[in-house]
């Protein structure tokens, strides 16, 4: 029997990121790699950083590699070796349930069985209105979808951003068991205010300031 292939791994060296005068890392070298939490005060730079994880936003200075079982990930199909759920990202507001995940699908494979973004869905206890738009849904539904299409896209790494968002108890319980899920298969990175509503069970922390 074959060994499970390593989980992909964001490796830092001497990296600086600003945000105009703000200064998130200085000559910082970390590995991720795994479960991670990135934690900080509000304002210190998680969204930020889950953004240059995630091949949208360039160090300033410095280098940030990405390696996954088949070798380093190049800048070109870099966004497309990772899934992401975050404030800063919007769902297609004028498509329906079907159409969202049907046009996700144009660009994006999903995984299998129990783990499809379609069975995702379904076990997060979304019910909308079939002919109802997504701009017209409630914060906790579009939320709902959002995380199922993350967690359930074929990916390398995983990157949510404050993911209990808009959630309630029900659904954070939901979310918290498909994230161990896709632990075992992705690198899964969490950028929270909350560690314990949020955080990965023995996730690695990555702390700013």
């Amino acid at each position: 029997m074959s060994s499970p292939s390593p989980l992909a791994s964001f490796h830092a060296t001497d990296l600086e990121l600003r945000r105009g005068r703000r200064l998130i890392w200085e000559d910082a070298s970390w590995t991720v790699q795994g479960a991670t939490t990135v934690v900080g005060a509000n304002g210190q730079g998680k969204s930020s950083t889950l953004r240059m994880l995630a091949g949208q936003l360039a160090p300033t200075s410095g280098t940030l590699s990405f390696h996954a079982a088949d070798g380093e990930v190049s800048v070109e199909t870099w966004m497309t070796r990772c899934s992401v759920a975050a404030p800063w990202l919007s769902l297609p507001g004028h498509l329906t349930l079907d159409e969202a995940m049907s046009f996700h699908g144009v660009y994006r494979t999903p995984r299998r069985g129990a783990l499809h973004w379609a069975a995702l869905v379904q076990a997060s206890g979304l019910r909308v209105d079939p002919s109802l738009p997504v701009s017209q849904w409630s914060s906790g539904q579009q939320q709902r979808l959002m995380l199922a299409l993350a967690l359930g896209t074929e990916a390398d790494a995983v990157l949510l951003d404050e993911p209990a968002s808009n959630l309630d108890e029900v659904g954070i319980q939901w979310m918290k068991a498909q994230m161990t899920a896709v632990q075992a298969l992705s690198t899964v990175v969490v950028a929270t205010n909350d560690e314990k509503k949020e955080g990965l069970q023995g996730a690695s922390l990555l702390r700013i300031g």
